[in-house]
């Protein structure tokens, strides 16, 4: 008689998960090429004129709720979420994220190229006013960088383009509430998802669900000090309302992660023949 446990379950369905690199090429020229085209300042600048328009046509609050899952804190929490469901890709998260937060500071103090409220006379804000550091864009950056990590592991068509979609809204809102240039965002798209390349060559780990849950929980604390600091009476209740929305829906799968592996599994029994 065989006894598997659901915690053996669970490991051996994560070895399932296979890496694709095929089609990523691909996508990382098709992105470089946009880019290319936007060096010409004419194309950037009437690309940027043609969907910063349509700012006052799509509602404040929308606007800032998804250009706020490319910020670090709310993107951050989603991640958590979704390693909950698939921990072996913690290591790869990590490793693209070091990588992003080392790069993305260093290019923008590079270039320090001004943002479009500093070169333009007439452009639709939406959200805070900032005038230095354009290029790259960081809120771009993260959101390619969690889709790319998740694109090469994913089997599902529909939730690949899903999550080509996402990280799309979010690149585009950054133009929409006159925060970037088209050249910015797509820069940071092709940043973003060049570290989750390079990270994809980590090798998936498993970890026992005790270990996860110890480490989920000083993310979330680690999630929750940050949030608490960044949070202001000046923000939209919108914003707020959704950083802490997703705190809450991590804390409680955590808090349930975390007891699900204390408790001790009774083993299933096979029926006999």
């Amino acid at each position: 008689m065989f006894r598997l446990t659901q915690a053996q379950n669970a490991r051996e369905t994560s070895l399932m998960m296979t890496t694709d690199r095929s089609r990523y090429g691909a996508l990382l020229l098709l992105v470089s090429m946009l880019m290319l085209l936007c060096l010409n300042q004419v194309l950037n600048l009437n690309l940027f004129h043609a969907i910063n328009g349509l700012s006052p046509k799509v509602p404040q609050w929308l606007q800032l709720a998804i250009t706020d899952l490319g910020h670090g804190s709310t993107l951050g929490t989603i991640v958590l979420i979704c390693l909950l469901r698939r921990p072996e890709l913690m290591p790869r998260v990590l490793t693209a994220s070091l990588l992003s937060m080392i790069l993305v500071p260093l290019l923008k103090q590079y270039f320090d190229a001004p943002r479009p409220a500093a070169a333009l006379d007439f452009l639709y804000i939406v959200g805070e006013t900032r005038l230095h550091h354009s290029f790259p864009s960081g809120h771009s950056t993260s959101a390619f960088l969690f889709a790319g990590t998740l694109l090469m592991v994913m089997r599902d068509k529909k939730s690949k383009w899903a999550l080509l979609m996402g990280a799309d809204m979010v690149a585009l809102s950054r133009i929409l509430v006159g925060a970037h240039w088209p050249v910015d965002v797509l820069a940071g798209a092709l940043l973003g998802l060049s570290c989750a390349y390079v990270a994809s060559y980590i090798p998936l780990v498993r970890m026992s669900p005790k270990r996860w849950g110890v480490m989920a929980g000083v993310l979330l604390i680690t999630l929750l000090a940050c949030q608490y600091k960044e949070t202001s009476s000046q923000m939209a209740w919108q914003i707020i309302g959704l950083r802490w929305g997703l705190l809450l829906l991590a804390s409680i799968l955590v808090i349930r992660q975390y007891l699900q592996a204390r408790q001790p599994l009774a083993p299933r029994k096979l029926a006999r023949a």
